[in-house]
């Protein structure tokens, strides 16, 4: 499994997803530091930050842009083998269905939530050092709101990797992935508009993904933070399953 997972760390840092998402997410936080002011990608339930957070956590509530951004790695690790078809060669009789999910699944998993950390970090470190203490928290504030959202951006990894191994297909995984969240926004305000469902509407916004990552960021409720945890334990265990039981009983094409 180990020298699986040494393949796939060389494999994916020679894929244009490699660079595609290193660039983008360095262009994003070189805007933020420039314009001292976050920004990106938001839909869904209202965002409030509080006008007294700092630049640094504010940016924070908006990593709901790792939603998108981890396509890429989950993408490169694990779509490009079916696309290319080089995953009968992998599967041998030293290497069954069973270790070779696990080995994908872990490798993705650590890789992608390791560069959401280093990622932030060397943000703040950089904002710290171009704009100083008026535009950045102390670091034990900024951990804290980072490592907050961290269940959830497991799980979103999670399920990432759980709808690779089920669609296999790089244009389905790609539709399904970018497509959803838009969808579940749309629905949710839709159902906000009509009376009768306003309070399922309002559940559903309050448990969206750019809302649960702000809010995580924040200071938030007790209840509001064992659901949001409770939520990613659960998407954590399925997506698991999904993408296991989908491999492992499914023939390879």
């Amino acid at each position: 499994m180990t020298n699986m997972m040494k393949a796939d760390l060389y494999r994916i840092t020679k894929s244009k997803s490699f660079y595609i998402f290193w660039i983008v997410i360095t262009v994003i936080y070189l805007i933020n530091i420039a314009a001292k002011d976050f920004g990106g990608i938001s839909f869904g339930g209202p965002s409030f930050v509080p006008e007294d957070v700092k630049m640094d956590i504010g940016a924070v509530t908006m990593n709901f842009n790792f939603y998108f951004l981890s396509i890429l790695p989950v993408f490169g690790i694990i779509i490009a083998e079916f696309s290319e078809h080089t995953i009968k060669n992998t599967i041998t009789s030293a290497i069954s269905k069973a270790k070779y999910f696990l080995s994908k699944y872990v490798f993705a998993l650590l890789y992608t939530a390791a560069a959401y950390l280093f990622s932030n970090y060397a943000f703040y470190f950089i904002n710290r050092m171009v704009n100083g203490s008026e535009y950045s928290s102390a670091l034990s504030d900024f951990s804290a709101s980072l490592f907050s959202q961290l269940p959830l951006m497991l799980a979103i990894i999670s399920l990432l990797i759980g709808l690779a191994f089920l669609f296999r297909k790089g244009a389905a995984f790609n539709a399904v992935t970018i497509i959803t969240p838009l969808v579940y926004s749309s629905v949710s305000v839709s159902l906000y508009t009509i009376e009768n469902t306003q309070k399922l509407a309002e559940k559903l916004l309050d448990y969206d993904i750019n809302t649960m990552m702000a809010r995580l960021a924040l200071e938030c409720t007790d209840e509001y933070r064992r659901n949001c945890y409770l939520i990613s334990a659960a998407v954590i265990v399925l997506s698991f399953l999904i993408g296991y039981i989908s491999f492992t009983k499914r023939e390879l094409d």
